[in-house]
């Protein structure tokens, strides 16, 4: 019985190895072919009318051979869906367009004005795209922010990526979204959400030299000197204006030339706010704070508070909120908010002891007080705005819903616009 069973054992290896050896040799087990794929690692939707304008950057597999790091294209194809805008591209190059490794997806401003999810069906739709791929807006064409060169990443996809880490998202100065979190927020009773706003920015800050602060200051007193010097000698310097012309012109042109060439940075402090899939506002880099304060987890976060000597910029280790819904007896809701942070000196625009230095403790006389003030207006406007807009952000609705369930059949659609908000901070010192 024992030599039976074994026999069969022996049999059933023998039949699987022979199925693999099948599905090996009829190629089910082949390569991929990565010259037939295009590795799509960001995509930009622009709309013109009734058209989608997409934007896809490629990374483009460089060999060991040469020494260098892979390289990024970006090639635009349009359709009436996203679908087939991706299919133009397999028709222009040959690639089969793979979104597994996108990990970005901007959105155009002409694509926010309408429903943003007329393209991002697609996308919900894809299996290989992942859930967590990072979501985000722009003023202006996705185009041109992905034609952008980057400075401190080999592809700008890289570095917007980087603007949009969990990192910026700890120290409170973005609002990071994924196309999963975005889907939630749409397709809950709220029907909002938001977005990062991503930027380009100037590689270097212009900085005025110590000449030009000088004509600057004596240019009042020479103003009218100038103005009658200018008018007598026009006649005599006209004809050599005219002949320096061509020598400016093409002076401008080599100006332009070299700031177009010029690497830009990204930023994504402000926040774009939806409403039905639709850009309806936005949030300043302050009030991005103000809203990662009370629905995020800050650590090591700077917050500056300005004094009427100086500036002083705290480091925020942790924070703490708690929100709760109150519906009063004038059947008026009221969202609690308290909002604690533990935090120290980080910085001061003028100098102190040395005691007062190592001490991060040591505040300045009254910091505390200020900081706690600035923070709770900032909240409270963040949470007006968003009663105007109707963006239900801070879920009136939902928790009206989940907690008391009694008022939320006849509160549920005048909730959010007689809503009012009771704002507490406190701040807390390291020690």
């Amino acid at each position: 019985m024992h030599n039976t069973h074994s026999k069969n054992t022996v049999r059933y290896y023998v039949l699987i190895v022979l199925f693999f050896v099948f599905l090996f040799f009829s190629n089910d087990f082949g390569w991929i072919d990565v010259q037939k794929t295009a590795i799509v690692t960001a995509v930009g939707i622009d709309r013109q009318q009734d058209d989608f304008i997409l934007t896809s950057q490629i990374a483009v597999p460089q060999s060991s051979k040469q020494g260098k790091a892979s390289e990024a294209v970006q090639i635009v194809s349009r359709g009436k869906t996203i679908a087939d805008a991706f299919d133009e591209i397999n028709a222009k190059t040959g690639w089969y367009p793979k979104l597994v490794f996108c990990n970005l997806i901007l959105l155009g401003e002409n694509t926010a004005k309408s429903n943003v999810f007329d393209a991002l069906d697609y996308f919900l739709r894809d299996e290989y795209l992942s859930d967590n791929c990072m979501l985000a807006t722009c003023d202006g064409f996705a185009k041109d922010l992905l034609n952008s060169t980057a400075l401190v990443d080999s592809t700008n996809s890289m570095a917007m990526e980087k603007v949009l880490s969990s990192h910026a998202k700890r120290v409170g100065s973005v609002l990071p979204t994924t196309l999963k979190d975005f889907s939630i927020g749409y397709f809950s009773n709220s029907r909002c959400g938001f977005l990062p706003i991503l930027k380009t920015q100037p590689q270097q800050e212009q900085i005025p030299s110590a000449s030009d602060s000088s004509n600057d200051s004596g240019s009042t007193e020479n103003q009218s000197s100038s103005v009658e010097n200018s008018s007598s000698e026009h006649g005599e310097n006209s004809s050599s204006a005219n002949s320096g012309n061509s020598g400016n012109s093409e002076q401008s042109t080599d100006d332009k030339q070299s700031q177009q060439k010029e690497k830009s940075v990204f930023s994504a402090g402000e926040t774009a706010l939806f409403l039905d899939g639709k850009r309806v506002g936005k949030f300043t880099k302050e009030e991005t704070f103000a809203f990662s304060a009370v629905t995020n987890k800050l650590r090591l976060a700077s917050y500056s508070v300005p004094q009427e000597s100086a500036t002083c910029t705290l480091n925020i280790r942790q924070n703490s909120s708690k929100t709760k819904l109150i519906v009063g007896k004038d059947k008026r809701v009221c969202l609690s908010i308290r909002v604690t942070l533990t935090a120290g000196v980080l910085d001061y625009s003028k100098s102190q002891d040395l005691a007062q230095i190592n001490d991060a403790g040591d505040l300045p006389n009254g910091i505390f007080p200020l900081a706690e003030k600035k923070l709770a207006t900032d909240i409270t406007q963040v949470f007006e705005k968003c009663k105007s807009l109707q963006c239900d952000l801070f879920g009136i609705v939902e928790r009206l819903e989940k907690y008391e369930k009694k008022h939320f059949s006849h509160l549920r659609d005048t909730a959010l616009g007689g809503a009012i908000a009771d704002v507490t901070v406190q701040f807390r010192s390291v020690r």
